[in-house]
């Protein structure tokens, strides 16, 4: 079902701009903790993904249009052993063709969001992968799984990924059953958070979290307002004001 939210869709604010434009605004002025309080007080708490996504490097920041994809466990006894290849029909595109092609058709900008049903076994995405999709205009991504060839991954030039491990184990296998279709990612506060197709992705030192679709600019606009408000703040700060002079005039912080 889609998220739930407490306002009118008519009050939400909506920009006419590219998602490679809103991921360097988001980036800009968005960090964890204002992309929360965003979302908090739009009556959004339950998109938070869990702690144990992480990223491969710190300092990572990742941003984007959620493109997601199922994987389902499948034995293979090497790389090229392929059940699923033997049952398509003639003319039919293999699901990990078509997720590259989607990746293809999307506008630049988006994250592939992998739901690997708890499968902890195999890698379940690599370097060459990451260099197909980010040459398509992908932008990072996050794997409820593991990653493997990391060391050329970090070599990329700017391919953000959380994921919950990492293995050089391929063997286990998998297969891809859904592309672009809802799927369901370990939470945090929530034991699933949901993420559907257009969503977007924020995730930085603190964590990811999700940012419903119809949310998005409007989160974006008051990132960048908590963001100027929180320049002044800080800078004041700096200058010397007392302790009286902060919580007068600013509050709680």
């Amino acid at each position: 079902m889609p998220h739930e939210f407490d306002v009118d869709e008519s009050e939400l604010r909506s920009l006419e701009i590219t998602d490679e434009e809103r991921i360097e605004r988001f980036k800009r002025a968005g960090y964890g903790g204002n992309v929360s309080d965003a979302l908090y007080n739009l009556g959004v708490d339950d998109t938070i993904l869990a702690q144990e996504f992480a990223p491969l490097e710190a300092g990572m920041v990742l941003c984007g249009r959620a493109l997601p994809v199922k994987l389902h466990s499948q034995v293979l006894e090497s790389e090229d052993d392929d059940p699923l290849q033997d049952q398509l029909e003639e003319g039919e595109v293999h699901p990990q063709r078509r997720m590259m092609e989607t990746v293809a058709e999307m506008d630049d900008g988006s994250v592939l969001c992998f739901d690997c049903g708890g499968d902890m076994q195999p890698a379940q995405f690599g370097e060459l992968s990451c260099n197909l999709a980010y040459q398509q205009g992908c932008r990072g991504m996050v794997v409820a799984g593991n990653m493997r060839d990391t060391q050329y991954v970090l070599e990329m030039d700017d391919f953000p990924a959380y994921s919950l491990g990492t293995t050089p184990n391929y063997y286990g296998g998998w297969i891809i059953t859904e592309v672009n279709e809802p799927i369901y990612l370990p939470g945090h506060l929530t034991h699933y958070v949901e993420v559907h197709p257009g969503d977007f992705l924020f995730g930085d030192r603190d964590g990811v979290q999700v940012i419903p679709e119809a949310l998005v600019d409007e989160v974006l606009l008051r990132v960048e307002e908590t963001h100027e408000k929180e320049e002044d703040e800080r800078d004041r700060i700096r200058e010397g004001m007392t302790v009286e002079e902060v919580y007068d005039e600013f509050g709680v912080l």
